[in-house]
């Protein structure tokens, strides 16, 4: 072995065994064990229609993170409450499939969280009285599965732009109600839902309680204090900010990081078209 290959074996077995003190020492040194600065974004990568048999679909690719989400869309009867307005609803599946750190059966509380969370954003992306069929007797029904393949870390955004990828590469047939027989058919033709907002999220992470970095690997985030998710809109305007976890994050961190996403929000931008 090489001396090039000693250092390199060396330093796998120092993160195997101090994975810590292995990031400390690179982030004492204003970088990052990947060589990443502290507000650099990992490359992005989106496909749009991966899967044939959905409706709409998107793989994204964050660094190593991968996530696939697919849309199904089936004819309901509405909520009595609204019914001009259809349905969506989201499911964010993170299996040990992706990451050993996942068991099977119930899902994590990671999977629940982000589910939940971005249940919440999925309001801000459609009109959902576009999924309107009949008004009170048929509507479309859009369930959005997201499945995380590879998970190296920041799954939220990955999860985020999927569903928006895919909400974009959504197409439904042309649809009419039949009063007589209660049926509803279905043309060949066949509709682009409108995306009315989009959003371009962007997840910040205070590691080790001092350094705050963008787009946070698997490994950095074993030593997080606290993470932000900043999502803004197409028009630049503020959708969500997010904190979890006890770390503090002062005002000017916040600033700084709102600044970042709204630089990020281009790159993603390119990446969906």
């Amino acid at each position: 072995m090489g001396e090039a290959g000693q250092v390199t074996f060396a330093m796998q077995t120092f993160e195997r065994i101090h994975p810590v003190e292995f990031q400390r020492r690179f982030l004492s040194q204003s970088t990052r064990h990947t060589g990443r600065e502290f507000m650099q974004f990992r490359s992005l990568q989106v496909i749009k229609g991966a899967i044939s048999t959905a409706q709409g679909s998107a793989t994204v690719r964050l660094g190593n993170t991968t996530v696939v989400c697919g849309i199904k869309a089936e004819v309901c009867e509405p909520d009595v409450k609204q019914p001009s307005s259809g349905y969506l609803t989201t499911n964010v599946e993170l299996s040990p499939m992706c990451s050993a750190r996942f068991r099977p059966g119930a899902p994590s509380d990671e999977a629940q969280v982000a589910s939940e969370h971005i249940h919440r954003l999925s309001a801000h992306l459609l009109d959902l009285t576009q999924l309107c069929i009949e008004t009170g007797r048929a509507v479309w029904s859009l369930s959005a599965d997201i499945v995380c393949l590879k998970h190296d870390g920041n799954v939220l955004d990955a999860a985020v732009i999927a569903l928006v990828a895919a909400l974009e590469d959504l197409q439904l047939p042309r649809a009419e109600f039949d009063s007589a027989t209660g049926m509803v058919s279905a043309e060949r033709t066949m509709c682009h839902v409108e995306v009315k907002r989009g959003l371009f999220p962007a997840t910040f992470t205070l590691v080790d309680d001092m350094y705050v970095v963008a787009d946070a690997d698997d490994a950095e985030e074993q030593m997080a204090a606290a993470s932000l998710l900043v999502v803004m809109d197409r028009d630049g305007k503020l959708v969500n900010v997010w904190k979890r976890g006890a770390g503090l994050m002062s005002k000017e961190t916040v600033e700084l990081c709102v600044n970042a996403a709204r630089v990020r929000m281009a790159e993603i931008a390119k990446a969906l078209h």
